[in-house]
């Protein structure tokens, strides 16, 4: 399973077939390049088309790429495989039939949006940016607090509050950079609890 399509990901997976998940333009992106190389190229969205996701070039290029099948009103519905050997298949179901379709595939890629899950955290002090992605940093502000001290590099507008990863304003949207920062908060928190 696959967060994005890189050429290392596009070579594992060079002419077999693939599942994509997702309608927005990096999913469009990704199908685009994988359909390079890959024998067949699921799209599945849940939605009736593209048109309110993706930009409209995209689009046309999915509709001109014959070895890309875009699959509406479709959702994943379970994965195949072992720990040990990894993943073997999925299973989609069309919404509108309820039709159930399983697909003897090694490659699932994920671009299923990136929205933050973040509402739990309005109104309890922690600043977010208008897409809803908690501020760090410079960006949190200076505490309203004597110290006046701005926050850490990854801690939010609350003392002892940090963020990283995906849900971190402008952070890189990547599973290496959500590591990244996962091991450099370690020592911010540290930091954090040795004058707290």
């Amino acid at each position: 399973m696959w967060y994005w399509a890189s050429a290392i990901e596009a070579k594992l997976c060079s002419g077999s077939s693939v599942a994509l998940v997702g309608g927005g333009n990096s999913a469009g992106q990704a199908a685009v390049f994988l359909s390079q190389h890959a024998a067949k190229v699921y799209m599945l969205i849940r939605g009736p088309s593209l048109a309110a996701s993706m930009s409209r070039y995209l689009i046309d290029r999915i509709d001109r790429t014959a070895n890309i099948e875009l699959l509406t009103h479709t959702q994943l519905t379970q994965l195949h495989g072992t720990p040990a050997d990894g993943l073997a298949g999925v299973s989609w179901q069309d919404l509108r039939s309820d039709a159930v379709q399983q697909h003897a595939l090694r490659h699932l890629f994920l671009f299923i949006g990136a929205d933050p899950e973040t509402d739990w955290l309005r109104g309890c002090g922690v600043k977010l940016d208008a897409n809803g992605f908690v501020l760090t940093g410079s960006a949190a502000g200076a505490d309203a607090g004597a110290s006046a001290l701005l926050p850490a590099t990854l801690e939010s507008s609350v003392r002892g509050v940090f963020a990283v990863g995906d849900v971190r304003s402008g952070s890189v949207k990547r599973v290496g950079g959500a590591i990244g920062e996962g091991a450099n908060v370690v020592a911010q928190i540290h930091q954090h609890l040795a004058v707290a």
